[in-house]
């Protein structure tokens, strides 16, 4: 029993470090692709003039988008919320690694069940206090397509590993 719950935990770290390095992409995808559309509206403003003869509504409905994109996105915490992911992927990565050199002693049966219980509840703590710490505050959107993926991949390291 304690044996399939340390297994269990080991596979949520793994699923859990792969969804934040995949949401984390995801996010630095999205920051990108904002500041590329910023850089090209606003360094192609002398181009505008060109098209501003001919589709003064579609360039001044452009330059209005980028505007109010610059003002809100400061609120966006993109970069904020990518920092504290990087954070927490490199905690949650040491954990997880700590877990899986550990999970050694479990399978062997070298540990008590007191034991496994007494480690499973450290790397819950370790957990917890991590994504405390890292994300401080700071709220992240669930994205079921980046955790669909991330247990994909959770399986695949698995079966590989382990299998």
């Amino acid at each position: 029993m304690y044996q399939q719950k340390y297994w269990n935990l080991l596979k949520e770290l793994k699923v859990h470090v792969l969804y934040v390095q995949n949401y984390a992409v995801k996010q630095s995808k999205y920051d990108q692709s904002l500041d590329v559309f910023l850089a090209i509206t606003s360094s192609s403003s002398i181009a505008a003039w060109a098209i501003w003869q001919e589709y003064p509504f579609v360039w001044g409905a452009i330059i209005a988008i980028s505007q109010v994109i610059t003002a809100i996105k400061p609120l966006l915490l993109y970069k904020k919320r990518l920092k504290a992911l990087d954070d927490l992927l490199d905690s949650l990565s040491q954990i997880a690694l700590k877990a899986e050199r550990d999970w050694f002693f479990v399978a062997e049966g070298m540990w008590t069940e007191e034991e496994i219980h007494n480690r499973w509840a450290d790397l819950k703590e370790e957990t917890l206090k991590s994504e405390k710490k890292c994300l401080n505050g700071i709220t992240l959107p669930k994205d079921l397509i980046s955790l669909r993926a991330a247990e994909t991949e959770a399986d695949l390291y698995f079966e590989s590993t382990y299998l």
